[in-house]
């Protein structure tokens, strides 16, 4: 009787020494704060886009260059069909890909369409190269028919069109300000310093740049570059079509969860409604293909770590925000989770 007591007592002293299940993975998620997805990429306090119509020259030999030099990007509106373009069509088909600036859909010509054959024509083949030339990257552009053109065909046919080549409006999102000095227009890093001020995401249009129509000054545009570049650490320089991925899935993320959280890792992953953007007819993930950026507390100790999310994996170093440190990662939203793990000193 005495030994099958003691038994007993041993054994619920092991039991009260052994934390219950769930006990572990309880304290090492306390060990975390609560995943956050940012507004802007990087967790920068806003975003501005640049955008070039018509295939100027002076935009191919003085705005792309300098821009280039700066590591910035833009958004250029082609008219591949017009002589502009072809003049410069190496710029257009190679150095833009390359550097990691947008090309996006103006119409071929810029002229118009007498009837929906055309008007299909116009707007197709413009899509099918912009496809062509960036085949890893998403088939959602933006897209402008070009002010003073005639299409003889019906708006909802129009929406028809945009719907068929995945196209938004390149007007989509924040106002878009059309730049011309010749109307006393003061210095355009006005505009983005405006969106720095309010936490926004700004968008400010060009034509010529020192040179051809409705044109802005070379001083003024490089003005315009250099504030940004000095504020790299605090505004996003994205593309229309990047900017406009990043602002659609954010703004339809249902939710943030962190799970099978140990001391030396995490995983997370982003679940965003598809109901609320426009797919297309097509699966969400194969347009809208934009990582968000996700900041976690983590403990002290962590400087460096890793981010696996399916066969992509990135190295990224710890951020201190208000002197604690955060991990901070970029997740594509609605592929599953991605593993978060603190690497070794």
């Amino acid at each position: 009787m005495l030994k099958r007591l003691s038994l007993a007592i041993v054994l619920a002293c092991v039991a009260a020494s052994v934390p219950a299940r769930g006990e572990e993975s309880m304290s090492a998620a306390s060990l975390y704060g609560e995943p956050e997805v940012m507004q802007f990429k990087d967790g920068k306090p806003a975003a501005f886009s640049m955008q070039f119509d018509d295939s100027t020259l002076t935009q191919a030999k003085f705005a792309i260059p300098e821009m280039n030099k700066r590591g910035l990007v833009g958004t250029f509106f082609i008219n591949p069909d017009s002589s502009r373009y072809q003049a410069n069509k190496e710029t257009w088909e190679v150095i833009c890909p390359k550097f990691g600036h947008e090309l996006a859909n103006h119409t071929m010509k810029h002229t118009g369409a007498k009837d929906y054959e055309e008007a299909d024509h116009e707007i197709g083949a413009c899509a099918h190269l912009i496809w062509k030339l960036y085949p890893n990257e998403s088939k959602l552009r933006p897209f402008l028919r070009g002010g003073g053109t005639t299409w003889n065909v019906s708006r909802e046919e129009m929406q028809e069109l945009r719907d068929k080549y995945f196209l938004f409006s390149g007007f989509a999102g924040p106002r878009r300000v059309g730049i011309c000095d010749e109307r006393g227009t003061g210095p355009i890093k006005a505009y983005a310093k405006a969106a720095l001020d309010e936490g926004k995401w700004g968008q400010v249009g060009f034509h010529g740049v020192g040179g051809d129509w409705i044109s802005t000054s070379e001083e003024n545009f490089i003005e315009l570059l250099d504030y940004l570049v000095a504020n790299r650490d605090k505004i996003w320089v994205a593309t229309t079509g990047d900017a406009y991925r990043y602002w659609q899935e954010y703004e339809a993320v249902r939710e943030v969860t962190l799970s099978q959280a140990t001391e030396s890792g995490f995983k997370v992953a982003i679940e965003c409604d598809e109901e609320k953007v426009k797919t297309y007819g097509r699966p969400f993930t194969e347009l809208y293909d934009e990582a968000l950026t996700v900041r976690v507390r983590v403990p002290d100790s962590w400087s460096r770590f890793a981010v696996t999310q399916g066969d992509e994996e990135k190295a990224y170093e710890a951020v201190a925000v208000e002197g604690k440190p955060y991990a901070q990662f970029d997740l594509r939203p609605n592929i599953g989770p991605a593993t978060v793990t603190l690497s070794a000193e």
